[in-house]
């Protein structure tokens, strides 16, 4: 069978494949569920409450800010020597999630 890398279809939207990336991933669902019980908070206590390496917290970090669903409280550029702040945008999630929805739906 072959793979299929990206759909040739005008329904899947840049939302669609922000969806994918950030919901398709069991360790993101973690932090984003932690993070809306908990945050904001430092990367530390993310680490030490889920089942992921330091290393991996970081790289979910990155790719989840970049799809807009964790907002940091300090620019990126501007982090080195502090501790930034994570927090969920609830309103990105649904934004996402009703994307991904109405794609699979046909909507």
């Amino acid at each position: 069978m072959p793979k299929i890398t990206h759909p040739v279809d005008i329904a899947w939207t840049s939302d669609v494949e922000a969806a994918i990336e950030t919901f398709g991933n069991r360790g993101r669902n973690e932090i984003i569920r932690y993070l809306a019980e908990h945050g904001p908070v430092p990367r530390g206590d993310i680490v030490d409450a889920v089942s992921a390496s330091e290393a991996s917290v970081a790289q979910h970090l990155l790719a989840l800010e970049s799809t807009g669903v964790i907002v940091v409280d300090i620019v990126q550029g501007r982090r080195h020597g502090r501790s930034p702040r994570y927090s969920v945008d609830d309103d990105r999630v649904k934004v996402l999630l009703e994307a991904h929805t109405d794609y699979l739906l046909n909507r």
